[in-house]
């Protein structure tokens, strides 16, 4: 699901301070804080995207996902590269003095989640950013060549990212500004407990029990529910809730969505890491193997030719306890032209679980071969919760607030005090409400609508 191949990474880190940016263009929109960060980060974003396509394009490192050996593209992207980011943070480092603010906000507010959260993720960028070149560093230097492999990310990444999805369901309920959690310290601390309890309760139906599996598990129950928590908080004083529930702001739900997809995401990762089996088994014809409740059996063995390639095509008939699933087909392809070998590995996917077969290389004259069984638990949930992002992001973007501002700042001048007027009536309106206002960190502000009226 996520390799820390080189190539990987250089998409990744965009990724990641693209997110800070985001926080950061908020707290700066509501509030008019973070004004150096939300620039400083948004040319970060952009370079490291330009860095990405250097390392992807000019063959400078040795992976299956680059595109191209070209140095002489290569150095074309280096210089546009070095233009780009040499001229970008040398006229921040000369205008960055005006970007000042004099808003103050206390230690317990959304300012400072906001703030914790920039901090984390531009950190855990760097550390993908180290590990990504300093190979290529030692190499240009001739001082020997080294993999840095997922041990290392594992390592430093994790532990970043933990106190971000801790952090994550909490922050979106707090005030801007300052909070004392007046009224939700409770519930917050009855939705760690259940968290806790049902984190311990779910741990204990896997086998081997896993203390990182209770914690994972406590985790994203707590960012679920403290979630759904601030939704049914947000309309807590609505007469139909029901209507207050449906007509909240795109941004609102952007944000819900996105959070959400964090949670179903993380334990997506956790148990796919932490219980995922592989095993490579010696297996003819007939031959059965046993991992947990499921039992798998080479069915048959097949040659099939395909349009550029000849096939050795093997069937695997599989059992969950005592009910059987559709056999899995896994084939060794031999190319024509090529004179290469790809293997084509059977998947079974369902939303609980993923099983793997691949065949390896034959053993006693073809008599054997060597079969390779993986079972992935909940793999599919990575890419759901991904899915659930992605929509967040486009709900957000898509909120009726920043339409109305622009057609505000298109207006004629001889109306535009009168309009711009109602716009910020109407933004005012549409960010007040629950704490944080609509959309949570995503608010707008009435200096949006661009008059003084406003």
């Amino acid at each position: 699901w996520w390799f820390w191949d080189p190539v990987e990474n250089a998409s990744f880190m965009p990724w990641l301070v693209g997110t800070a940016l985001i926080h950061s263009l908020a707290a700066s929109e509501k509030r008019g804080v973070f004004k150096a960060w939300t620039v400083l980060l948004a040319v970060l974003a952009f370079s490291l995207s330009l860095l990405g396509t250097f390392l992807v394009r000019s063959g400078i490192l040795t992976s299956v996902h680059s595109f191209a050996a070209d140095p002489t593209r290569g150095l074309y992207i280096l210089l546009f590269l070095g233009v780009v980011v040499g001229g970008s943070l040398a006229l921040f480092a000369v205008r960055s003095h005006r970007l000042r603010s004099s808003v103050s906000f206390a230690l317990l507010s959304r300012e400072s989640g906001l703030l914790l959260n920039n901090v984390l993720l531009v950190v855990a960028c760097a550390a993908v950013l180290l590990g990504t070149l300093y190979p290529l560093f030692l190499d240009a230097l001739d001082m020997g060549k080294i993999s840095v492999g997922p041990q290392y990310f594992d390592a430093v990444f994790v532990p970043l990212m933990l106190p971000v999805v801790a952090a994550l369901g909490v922050g979106a309920m707090l005030n801007w500004k300052s909070d004392r959690l007046e009224g939700r310290r409770n519930t917050l601390i009855l939705i760690a407990a259940l968290s806790v309890a049902g984190g311990t309760a779910l741990a204990l139906l896997y086998s081997p029990f896993e203390p990182a599996a209770l914690a994972s598990f406590a985790l994203v129950l707590w960012v679920l529910g403290s979630v759904v928590y601030g939704v049914l908080h947000r309309v807590r004083n609505k007469r139909n809730r029901l209507s207050a529930v449906l007509h909240a702001p795109a941004a609102f739900w952007g944000m819900t969505l996105a959070h959400l997809g964090i949670g179903v995401l993380t334990l997506g990762v956790a148990l796919t890491s932490i219980y995922t089996v592989e095993q490579t088994v010696r297996m003819a014809v007939g031959d059965e193997h046993t991992i947990g409740d499921r039992t798998f059996t080479f069915a048959s063995l097949e040659e099939t030719r395909g349009p550029n390639y000849t096939a050795v095509v093997a069937t695997f008939d599989v059992t969950e306890g005592d009910t059987p699933i559709a056999p899995i087909r896994a084939e060794k392809r031999y190319y024509d032209v090529r004179r290469d070998t790809m293997t084509e590995a059977g998947i079974d996917g369902t939303l609980s679980r993923d099983l793997f077969i691949a065949l390896g290389e034959p053993l006693d004259g073809g008599a054997a071969w060597s079969v390779r069984l993986q079972v992935k638990p909940l793999i599919r949930w990575i890419w759901l919760g991904t899915v659930l992002m992605a929509l967040g992001g486009l709900a957000a973007a898509l909120d009726r607030r920043y339409r109305r501002v622009a057609v505000s700042r298109t207006e004629p001048a001889s109306t535009g005090t009168g309009a711009g007027a109602g716009i910020a009536g109407e933004l005012g309106a549409a960010t007040r409400g629950a704490p944080g206002g609509a959309g949570g960190a995503l608010g707008a502000t009435s200096r949006a609508a661009g008059t003084p009226g406003a």
